[in-house]
């Protein structure tokens, strides 16, 4: 109860309208909670009620030292009864609660003398009377006390339904931007695959060509040594001649694209069979005598 100091009668009397508000006063208190061991009685006679266990409360808030405590078979000495901790400072726990809960009610309904009063105190009680502090166990103060809890119940049902709500909603909105990032992640590696795959063809293809010039490399290994002036096996005269049919026959060109290039430039766009007959006509047999009209030779006399 914060800072208030406890007043032990007071809280006596509260202790006692709290038993008398749970169960009916003859009602028997489990002998779990409060055993009355009497010397030479079997085990569990003489239960107490909680009519009697309230009674003797009351008087202890009366400033009074009872002696004894009435049971079921009769007044046994108050030293032979023993309440179980747990149990007392529960209710001990819940008198107090009921007590603040009336004292902050009555707090807020000053500016209506004996509100409280007039929902909570016997027929008897008058205006003028000057009646202690309630205990919250009246029967009007549970009723509110009952309804302030079920409204708190309520309010904290429906703020952790609100809760889950958000959580759920956040959840969504997290699972979505996975979901995004996931896709744009798919589609990156996508791209990187296509492009790893078009370096491997590229590189492929470089590797081909590689080969291929190696190819041709070792094919005219031959001929760049043939060549090679300082390779002492090349002949002067086999240079020389290879020399020749290069400048002549422009490295190799057949007489075919000679007589298509020569007509492109002064005639136009040969078709192929001028070129065909033109090749024919240029490899006329008797050209090693002169060209394609042959040239006779004089017999000597």
């Amino acid at each position: 109860m914060g800072g208030e100091s406890i007043d032990p009668l007071m809280h006596a009397s509260r202790l006692a309208a709290l038993l008398r508000s749970t169960s009916p006063e003859n009602q028997p208190i489990h002998d779990a909670y409060v055993p009355a061991l009497l010397s030479g009685n079997p085990a569990g006679a003489g239960a107490i009620t909680f009519g009697s266990l309230a009674a003797y409360f009351d008087e202890i808030g009366q400033g009074k030292s009872p002696r004894t405590i009435t049971t079921l078979s009769g007044c046994v000495p108050a030293s032979t009864v023993t309440v179980a901790r747990t149990w007392i400072g529960w209710l001990a726990t819940d008198a107090a609660e009921r007590a603040a809960f009336a004292a902050g009610f009555v707090s807020t309904a000053n500016d209506i003398p004996h509100a409280s009063l007039a929902s909570n105190a016997p027929p008897a009680a008058r205006p003028g009377d000057q009646p202690s502090p309630p205990s919250g166990s009246e029967p009007g103060y549970l009723k509110m006390r009952e309804a302030h809890l079920r409204s708190q119940g309520e309010s904290s049902a429906a703020a952790q339904l609100e809760f889950e709500r958000i959580a759920r909603r956040i959840a969504e909105q997290t699972n979505d931007q996975l979901l995004t990032l996931l896709a744009a992640s798919d589609r990156h590696i996508d791209q990187q695959r296509e492009e790893m795959e078009q370096l491997c063809r590229d590189l492929n293809e470089s590797n081909r060509k590689c080969a291929k010039l190696a190819e041709q490399l070792r094919e005219h290994a031959g001929i760049i040594e043939f060549m090679n002036p300082d390779n002492p096996l090349s002949p002067v005269e086999g240079r020389r001649g290879v020399s020749a049919w290069c400048e002549l026959t422009e490295n190799g060109v057949g007489i075919g694209e000679l007589v298509a290039r020569w007509w492109r430039s002064h005639v136009g766009e040969p078709p192929g069979s001028v070129v065909k007959h033109l090749q024919w006509m240029m490899a006329w047999p008797d050209r090693k005598k002169g060209g394609m009209v042959a040239k006779r030779q004089h017999q000597k006399g």
